[in-house]
């Protein structure tokens, strides 16, 4: 997933991306009723390792595929759907509480609109409007005993292997507990830094600063976290059940 090798960030401009996909458009999906630019290329930050994420949106019927090609330069990764499948992935996403497609056709660029391509963007934006299915007490649980045993691992740990990734995981949940409190949509791998800075929480914030830090004290993650659980209805271990006696 590169740009050309020559390319430096300071050229790649916007505009430019947009006619290439556009071109890619024409050339390999010219039936197609529309199509949108999503993801780093889109939001004008590509970098020289991004690709140009594509929705392509044909009739049903059609298949529906993924595909990636490199094409002037550039790997393309398309995404050809129709309504039908749309609609199966935008169900399996809101049930993940984690939106690929639906933010990529949301926040993207119409590229071609032959039929319904306007259409199809709003129904992608009053997707991601709504926002995930509340947290039950349930899950909630769940996660907030799952959280504070991370927590009390990473307190203890004494190798630094093994305090590397409880923290990295101990960062993932918080930040999941924190954004379904919020009423935020879930991210995965750089979309959780993203979904965070999205939803403006001054312990969103606080994490993204953890994060950036080089340094990353562990004292200070464990405090984040515990701060999160409070938000959610506090520590919880001793007493926890799951299932019925």
């Amino acid at each position: 997933m590169s740009l050309p090798v020559d390319a430096a960030p300071n050229d790649l401009v916007r505009a430019d991306v947009i006619v290439i996909a556009r071109a890619y458009v024409q050339e390999h999906h010219p039936d197609a009723r529309a199509a949108i630019l999503g993801g780093s290329a889109a939001a004008g930050n590509a970098t020289t390792t991004s690709d140009l994420d594509i929705a392509v949106l044909y009739p049903d019927g059609h298949s529906n595929y993924a595909e990636t090609i490199r094409f002037r330069g550039w790997l393309i990764e398309a995404f050809v759907h129709t309504p039908a499948s749309l609609e199966f992935w935008y169900q399996k996403e809101a049930a993940d509480r984690r939106p690929v497609i639906a933010d990529l056709c949301a926040r993207g660029v119409l590229l071609t609109d032959d039929d319904g391509g306007a259409a199809w963007q709003a129904e992608a934006q009053a997707q991601m409007s709504r926002g995930p299915e509340p947290l039950t007490d349930g899950e909630r649980g769940l996660r907030r005993y799952g959280l504070s045993a991370l927590v009390d691992d990473l307190d203890g740990s004494t190798n630094p292997a093994e305090t590397f990734m409880l923290a990295a995981d101990v960062f993932r949940e918080a930040a999941d507990l924190l954004l379904l409190e919020n009423g935020s949509w879930l991210g995965g791998g750089k979309w959780i830094p993203r979904r965070l800075a999205l939803s403006g929480d001054h312990l969103a914030v606080a994490l993204n600063a953890w994060a950036a830090d080089p340094q990353r004290p562990v004292e200070s993650l464990s405090m984040l976290a515990r701060a999160v659980l409070h938000r959610s209805g506090g520590y919880v271990q001793e007493g926890f059940l799951r299932g019925e006696r």
